[in-house]
């Protein structure tokens, strides 16, 4: 353990992440996971900017059993995670413990300073529970954030592209009209309140997306693209490489869904 890292850092155990990657690999085999251009992560810190799929499944998070397979669990990756579920402490811990930090420019901070990567997923709420009519979109974060990171620590943008996963369930219409209505973006940085499709429940809404649900068995297909070095884009600006990034993800995304014949086959 790392003692000059913050707490939520510091708490990152190998053990929890290994028997964690052990239950991933029961997942990777019913989405017949597959990554592509692996060796494109780079060595030392880096910002892997992720397309967020299928609600509160973790199926974004197999990307983590084919680095850590290929790197080993030295070649850590933080993943900024939304700050509602770190509300209750001992299940805070426990995120910690396999990595999962609250987003914060703090903990960004941190992470790159101490030569550690970290994986962020701009579209957050608004893209994981987008509606399955735009599971083939990449939702723009709406915010320059990760760029101004990426820019102020001049650490490599990594796109990091994966299909298929948004078909593990259906969002029928992601209720951000009733998000707002009810002041969850301002209460609890929650910006949709959806209506979905999951086995075994049937018709879910909102908070009922929350209880585990079995998914489909989407054939999932990631891809590693370029590293972006942040240098190039200094004059132009934080706003034009967040759409240079965007743009470049959803060529990607495009590109991968074309490849697909059917809806969860693939």
């Amino acid at each position: 353990m790392n003692r000059a890292l913050p707490d939520e850092l510091a708490r990152f155990d190998d053990a929890a992440v290994a028997a964690v990657l052990r239950g991933f690999d029961v997942a990777r085999r019913w989405h017949r996971y597959e990554v592509r251009g692996l060796e494109r992560v780079p060595e030392g810190p880096a910002i892997l900017v992720g397309n967020h799929n299928g609600g509160v499944s973790a199926i974004d998070g197999l990307f983590l059993t084919e680095h850590y397979r290929a790197r080993g669990l030295g070649d850590r990756i933080y993943v900024l995670t939304h700050d509602l579920v770190f509300r209750f402490e001992p299940l805070a811990r426990r995120l910690n413990r396999i990595g999962m930090i609250r987003t914060s420019a703090l903990n960004a901070r941190a992470v790159l300073q101490a030569g550690h990567k970290l994986l962020v997923f701009p579209g957050g709420d608004r893209e994981s529970l987008r509606p399955f009519a735009r599971r083939k979109e990449v939702v723009h974060p709406g915010s320059d954030a990760v760029a101004r990171m990426a820019l102020a620590f001049d650490a490599p943008l990594v796109p990091l592209v994966s299909a298929g996963g948004h078909e593990s369930f259906v969002v029928l219409s992601d209720g951000a009209a009733v998000a707002r209505a009810l002041g969850l973006p301002r209460r609890f940085h929650v910006n949709v309140m959806p209506t979905a499709l999951a086995l075994p429940w049937g018709l879910v809404w909102g908070p009922g997306l929350g209880l585990p649900y079995l998914p489909l068995p989407a054939k999932v297909t990631a891809e590693v693209g370029d590293a972006i070095a942040p240098a190039a884009w200094r004059a132009a600006g934080a706003e034009a490489l967040t759409d240079h990034v965007a743009a470049a993800m959803q060529g990607t995304l495009d590109r991968l869904y074309a490849e697909r014949r059917w809806p969860v086959i693939g």
